[in-house]
């Protein structure tokens, strides 16, 4: 394969692969690999390539119910606990309010601000 025609064959060679080509064009494809050990190469790197897409496309990941259970778990937890820091938070503020107006230290004017 020389420089110029090398992209044309590569193109070739993964039609043949994907088995795209006419009859005609795929016996030019194969004397050419028959011929030339680089493309010979480059068809058997197609294949292969076709092949792990293949297995790649069948394949459906399964993720085992206890990755899943603890996945669930671990949100209701993280969940719990950012609704009870929500809550003691409010709780302090009222608890310090109240004892901020108790002992009168509130300055005149800051009603409903907080401290």
């Amino acid at each position: 394969m020389n420089g110029s025609n090398h992209w044309e064959t590569l193109e070739k060679i993964g039609a043949y692969a994907a088995s795209e080509l006419s009859p005609e064009e795929a016996r030019e494809v194969e004397q050419t690999i028959l011929e030339d050990p680089e493309a010979l190469r480059m068809a058997e790197s197609y294949l292969r390539m076709i092949a792990l897409m293949g297995v790649i496309g069948e394949e459906s990941p399964e993720v085992p119910q206890a990755v899943i259970d603890y996945a669930l778990r671990q949100a209701a937890l993280s969940a719990f606990f950012r609704q009870a820091e929500s809550f003691f938070a409010g709780v302090g503020r009222a608890y310090l309010d109240a004892f901020v107006y108790y002992l009168h230290l509130r300055l005149p004017g800051a009603a409903g601000q907080g401290i």
